[in-house]
């Protein structure tokens, strides 16, 4: 028989599916091949005693007379089955024609490690339509073997051996849950690009083969290699601006295996030898042991004073470090810095070089991408193309669930000790000002009424007030405050009302308690904030599983302001293995007009970019701004979106010039913020400094060309609501898998209610999402923010376990972290794509879910190059794709792709082979790098 003839009825095929129906009612099911099927029933049933005669004949078994479908002035059933059976015909010949040649879109393999069911003339469900079951005695006979379809593949599944059992028995899109290594890559991951070689070949026998791509009508596929086109140079130009300043996941110092980290993290709670862990399930050697941290291994002189200062998590918070640690600091490099003319730092290799040591893109470079950027994402054609690769992304995570929701449950339970709650999560979006909850601040301000009534706290219209004269001054005592005095919770009354929300952070509507309680700066050099951030970090500690992100303001209005936040952290000790920090830049400059503090837009960027340059050229200089820089990520850009941005100029003015009221978009904004970031970490990194990264409130409300400016110029962003509305740039997020921490009971409040909330949507779709709490201050009810996000999320949208950890998950790659600190809490491999870099027994996430992602966003890459690589005019005289050329790579270093080799040479009986995509793993998982 040939190798994709359709079996007979008496023949055996490679796995018997057997039907019937839920109720048991009809077991005798006969089968009448792809025409239809036969279910018992009578045509000369009392059901049809008053049809007329002569339309008997016309009925089926089982049907009734109001089945039989009648002509309307829409609708002709006879035509319809016409067309119907003409199209099953052309869809038989030409699946036929191309499984003779092996060579055709319509051949194709099952997914990895899925069992193959022969195309045939049996029903494919069982119990009632809904579910698929396999006989596993019906054993597939040598000579159709699906793996030996393929000469380029070998025997067997590459992860299964002859005698194993199928992965699960409803399995028809499910991935393998075993651990062991791919060949071709080492332990070590030195092997990851052979890796992905094999994985694109799979993914190159799935279904993209031979011409069958390109066989639609010409203009079709013109007008598809058109969008796809357009899509890949938006991102070409992303990661040329994202490789330029540094921001890509090799390019951070910080990740370095000589990284020191001080004070360093905690030890492990427990020993790979511990009885409980010696031997468990998955914990392969190595996977479950503490990976050595490079602090740990090179803390040189200092080592045995360190020791002696570990202290235990949620106790004495900054016991453990000391200034005179780190001393003596690295001095003068020798290299120079200035301001051009254009407002942009540039840096120079010595006093005497005339060229800076690297290009930044201009203002005008800039606002021409972006330009062609937006052109892009308006275009109708490539708006609809990118909606329904979104849609399809949906669909065919909606069917791997419904696939492989029960195998996932058991592989869950099959890991010993993690759960939801014990998986590290990290709060990807939080402020600072409003990281606790409102029964703590509560708390804390009754304390200090009691304890400390007579202390001075503040400075106002010329004399100094004591605590107890501030609440006198506004007729409160410790006795009268509530929570409802307080009234700092965001209620409906918020809901796109943004003023009202600024005025949620004043303790009883009085911005002389948020100067004292809430301010780094003020009379009392923030010490009531750094008491309170301590007794949240203290919690933080406790809970053990739960990370911060914490940003905290710098406004541009003084040059000293950068020198106060670095002495607020490291003089009052707040550090901590839980905390890490942003910088969050308002974009305030009208406000500062207003009031007289500044005459031009350029006095912003001195101020908030001059004292990182000078800490780097000369880290003696600003000491504490240089240890405190060492636990910053990047920076953030804060405000309210919904703001209306008039253009008033065809060419905006340079900084120096902008002097009028109207405050710069946020196109403007970001773009000094990029520029400057671009030049200071080039410096950085030179010098062995970490680099920071853009991370900025984006596509929480207003116009959708701030995504396009995230897109363009930012490692991730924080919100993202209006991608929904956007769907091209919606795509690139997901192709490039840039990150997204999105706050739902944040919007609910401001912006847009939870059931519209886009989230859900995004997880589906693959983009890289993860949960954050914003502002507990403002929305959380409970001493755990993060978990209650967690919770409410997984109550509006039926999120299960799974689902859980691998938004977890994702919000420890999105984080800033040292790739020291991931290891441990994801795994040795955590950096590798797919399974390789899944360690179960740490992330609680089963290896099919990840290998379910990974494939798809491979095979969707790869959709997309080939329309991209297609020449109309080859495909006219025969040929598929151009021969030995080379399709865009990000490799995460380089400013344009490259290394993809694609060579279309014929192959063995007449299949040409496949081109390979040859990418670096960074390039699959961009958050995986430095955030």
């Amino acid at each position: 028989m040939a190798e994709n003839a359709i079996p007979n009825d008496g023949q055996p095929t490679p796995y018997d599916v057997h039907t019937r129906e839920s109720d048991g009612e009809y077991e005798g099911v006969g089968h009448t091949g792809a025409a239809g099927f036969e279910a018992p029933g009578d045509v000369n049933s009392p059901w049809n005693e008053d049809l007329p005669e002569g339309e008997h004949d016309e009925l089926q078994d089982g049907m009734l007379p109001r089945d039989l479908p009648k002509r309307t002035t829409f609708y002709d059933p006879v035509a319809e089955r016409q067309m119907t059976q003409t199209d099953a015909k052309l869809f038989y010949q030409r699946s036929k024609a191309e499984g003779r040649s092996a060579s055709g879109a319509w051949a194709l393999p099952t997914p990895l490690g899925s069992p193959m069911i022969a195309s045939g003339s049996r029903p494919a469900t069982e119990y009632g339509a809904d579910s698929l079951v396999l006989d596993p005695d019906g054993n597939l006979p040598e000579t159709q073997t699906p793996w030996k379809s393929h000469p380029e593949m070998p025997a067997q599944p590459p992860e299964h051996n002859a005698t194993s059992e199928p992965l699960s028995k409803t399995k028809a899109y499910a991935f393998p849950a075993t651990t062991q290594t791919q060949p071709g890559l080492a332990s070590d991951g030195t092997e990851a690009r052979g890796f992905l070689d094999a994985q694109a070949a799979h993914l190159a026998n799935a279904g993209l083969l031979g011409s069958s791509l390109f066989d639609t009508e010409p203009h079709i596929t013109s007008e598809l290699s058109s969008i796809s086109k357009n899509i890949q140079r938006i991102l070409d130009l992303r990661h040329k601006y994202i490789s330029l300043s540094n921001q890509g996941p090799n390019d951070n110092p910080r990740d370095g295996p000589d990284w020191e980290i001080y004070p360093p993290p905690p030890d492990p709670a427990w020993k790979e030898g511990r009885a409980g862990y010696a031997g468990s399930s998955g914990l392969a050697s190595g996977q479950g042991a503490h990976p050595s941290y490079g602090s740990l291994a090179s803390l040189g002189k200092n080592e045995a004073k360190r020791s002696t200062r570990k202290r235990k998590p949620g106790q004495d918070i900054g016991e453990d470090f000391d200034m005179e640690d780190l001393l003596p600091l690295p001095g003068d490099d020798g290299m120079t810095f200035e301001m051009d003319e254009s407002g942009v730092y540039q840096v120079f290799e010595s006093k005497e070089s005339e060229e800076p040591a690297i290009k930044v893109p201009t203002i005008r470079d800039f606002y021409m991408d972006l330009d062609e950027i937006l052109t892009t994402s308006s275009d109708g054609p490539t708006k609809s193309f990118a909606f329904r690769r979104l849609q399809y992304l949906e669909g065919k995570f909606n069917l791997y669930v419904l696939l492989n929701d029960y195998q996932e449950t058991a592989d869950s339970k099959k890991v010993p000790h993690r759960d939801f709650y014990n998986v590290r999560k990290v709060d990807t979006h939080v402020h600072h000002s409003a990281c606790m909850n409102q029964k703590h601040l509560l708390r804390f301000i009754k304390s200090k009424m009691k304890k400390f009534p007579n202390e001075v706290v503040l400075y106002r219209d010329g004399k100094h007030l004591t605590l107890a004269e501030v609440f006198a001054s506004i007729n409160l005592t410790a006795y009268d405050l509530s929570i409802d005095t307080l009234d700092m919770h965001a209620h409906t009354d918020s809901f796109h009302r943004f003023d009202k929300f600024n005025l949620k952070y004043n303790p009883v509507g009085e911005s002389r308690l948020r100067t004292i309680f809430l301010k780094t700066d003020n009379f009392i050099h923030g010490r009531y904030l750094a008491e309170i951030t301590k007794e949240v970090i203290s919690d933080l500690e406790s809970s053990k599983y739960q990370m911060v992100e914490w940003r905290v303001s710098i406004y541009g209005k003084t040059i000293d302001e950068w020198d106060k936040l670095a002495a607020w952290v490291v003089d009052n000790k707040l550090f901590s293995h839980n905390v890490r920090w942003l910088i969050q830049i308002p974009r305030l400059y009208d406000v500062y007009k207003a009031s007289g503090l500044m005459d031009t837009y350029e006095q912003i960027v001195r101020n908030v970019f001059q004292p990182l340059f000078e800490v780097t050229k000369d880290p003696s200089s600003h000491p504490k701004l240089h240890i405190f820089l060492q636990r910053v990520i990047g920076f953030d850009s804060v405000d309210d979106e919904s703001k209306v941005e008039r253009r008033l100029f065809k060419k905006y003015p340079v900084p120096k010039v902008w002097d009028t009221k109207q405050n710069p978009p946020y196109s403007y904004w970001i773009y000094y913020l990029y520029s400057n970031m671009t030049s200071l970490n080039y410096w950085r990194k030179k010098r062995g400094f970490n680099t920071l990264v853009l991370r900025p409130h984006c596509g929480e409300a207003g116009d959708s060309e701030h995504l396009a400016v995230a897109a363009l110029t930012c490692h991730s962003i924080s919100h993202g609501l209006l991608l929904r509305k956007v769907p091209l740039l919606q795509y690139i997020f997901y192709l490039d898998q840039i990150g997204i921490a999105m706050s739902p009971l944040s919007n609910n409040a401001l912006f847009l209610a939870y059931d519209r909330n886009p989230f859900h949507q995004y997880f589906k779709r693959g983009l890289n999402v993860s949960l954050s709490s914003d502002d507990p201050l403002q929305f959380a009810f409970t001493k755990e923010p993060l978990i209650e996000e967690y919770a409410v999320a997984a109550q509006i949208y039926k999120l299960g376990s799974v689902d859980m950890c691998e938004l977890a998950k994702n919000s420890v790659q999105q984080s800033g972290y040292e790739l020291s600190i991931k290891k441990k809490w994801l795994g040795p491999n955590c950096d590798l794509p797919g399974k390789q870099g899944n360690t179960m027994v740490n992330t609680n996430v089963p290896d099919r879910r990840v290998e379910f992602r990974l494939h798809t966003l491979l095979e969707e890459r790869d959709v997309l190059r080939r329309y991209a690589m297609h020449d109309p005019s080859q495909a006219s005289s025969g040929t598929a794709a151009p021969s030995n050329t080379v399709a865009p790579e990000y490799n995460g270093s380089s400013a344009r792709p490259a290394n993809v080799s694609t060579d279309l040479s014929p192959g063995s009986k007449g299949q040409q082979q496949q081109p390979s995509i040859v990418e670096s793993p960074q390039a699959l998982h961009p958050a995986l790098g430095p955030a």
